[in-house]
């Protein structure tokens, strides 16, 4: 690391939002920037999967071209009913070191970007024109902005929670159908919203996770249900894992307020969107606007500590929408699938995809609201 105490910029995390972020400020119009990212890892291995739909600019120019797997159908499904796609928008995949090797090519090429590995912030105080910083390694420094991707609260034991277990597997015999993924085939549960997730790669390989969405991190046997699933599901009995990944992610986290000059990139920003877990898109998107707004503002000769941050979050009503779901499927577990399929069977399928992406106007809201019952989710909302 270049010594200095003062930096123009540091960035707390080097995840998807870090890197991407690290990413824009790489261009050459940011090169009289001194940015500093502090990251806890040491080297980047392939440890998630980031999915999305391929809608019309869902992602900014920059990432166009990363490599990524896509299926033309997927379907929804429950025991004895199931819903398949019209093929009307492609379903992407991005293994995480892919996205990795992009952005750390283009960051290594930006002589003003420096690196603290195995290193995490542990205090942050803000002061007249710019933040205090201090380090896991006893370091502290200032800088003019901080972005903050630091995750926003630990898991609360009584919050929504999306937590899942996955395989990549690799079988003897061809056993899937590469055209068309499994989006959410449903196992019904009292303890919370169940669902098998499958993305095949090949007829011999494909990613299956097992993710249920509960309060808290409610006890469950992953491995012994991805087992069950292969076995029944899909009759496979001989096979190999060949990658594991498993995570959590809090779907209604308290954020922060905003500060000036400290601005919260990716989850720690809002970029999940509850109801689905998604945040690949939300959050290349941010981080590609709040570099175009510090460029404008640093070319019409504003100072960095000056800069306001674009708000960038998901819409309110959608955000209020999120919520009502929750309230409804917490009512009745049992029940809860049957909501899902009505979505997929009756909201036009480019109307759904908005929604669920993040990307709505108001005819797709208005096309969710009628395709489910009305009572139960008018209790919900007035509650």
């Amino acid at each position: 690391m270049k010594a200095r105490q003062d930096w123009d910029i540091v960035i707390a995390g080097a995840g998807l939002a870090g890197l991407s972020l690290a990413a824009e400020l790489a261009e050459q119009k940011f090169s009289h920037l001194q940015v500093l990212l502090v990251e806890p890892r040491k080297q980047y291995l392939r440890d998630r999967t980031w999915s999305y739909w391929a809608l019309p600019k869902a992602l900014p120019s920059r990432w166009q071209s990363l490599p990524a797997a896509y299926w033309p159908s997927w379907k929804v499904s429950m025991p004895e009913q199931s819903v398949t796609s019209k093929q009307v928008v492609q379903y992407a995949s991005v293994r995480a070191d892919h996205f990795y090797d992009e952005a750390l090519q283009m960051i290594a090429k930006a002589t003003n970007i420096h690196w603290l590995h195995e290193t995490s912030i542990t205090g942050a105080a803000p002061r007249a024109q710019g933040i205090e910083l201090a380090t896991s390694a006893g370091q502290q420094f200032s800088s003019k902005l901080f972005f903050d991707s630091r995750p926003p609260a630990p898991i609360s034991p009584n919050g929504w929670v999306q937590h899942f277990q996955g395989w990549e597997v690799e079988t003897s015999s061809p056993s899937f159908e590469p055209a068309c993924l499994d989006l959410m085939a449903f196992e019904p549960s009292k303890q919370g919203l169940h669902f098998l997730y499958c993305l095949p790669y090949s007829s011999t390989r494909a990613l299956v996770e097992s993710t249920w969405i509960s309060r808290g991190m409610a006890p469950t046997d992953y491995e012994a249900q991805l087992r069950h699933a292969l076995q029944q599901r899909w009759a496979i009995t001989d096979f190999s894992v060949v990658f594991r990944e498993h995570g959590a992610l809090p779907l209604t986290p308290k954020l922060h307020a905003a500060q000036p000059g400290w601005i919260r990139i990716g989850r720690a920003g809002g970029m999940l969107r509850a109801a689905t877990g998604y945040a690949f898109c939300a959050t290349l998107q941010q981080t590609s606007s709040l570099a175009a707004s510090l460029d404008m503002h640093l070319k019409h000769g504003g100072l960095l500590h000056t800069w306001q941050a674009p708000a960038h979050s998901h819409h309110a009503l959608d955000q209020w929408m999120d919520q009502v779901l929750f309230r409804v499927i917490e009512r009745d577990w049992l029940q809860a699938p049957q909501y899902f399929l009505s979505l997929f069977d009756k909201v036009p399928e480019l109307s759904l995809i908005r929604f669920l992406q993040g990307q709505a106007n108001w005819q797709d809201r208005l096309a969710v609201m009628r395709a489910l019952p009305a009572w139960p989710f008018m209790r919900a909302a007035v509650g």
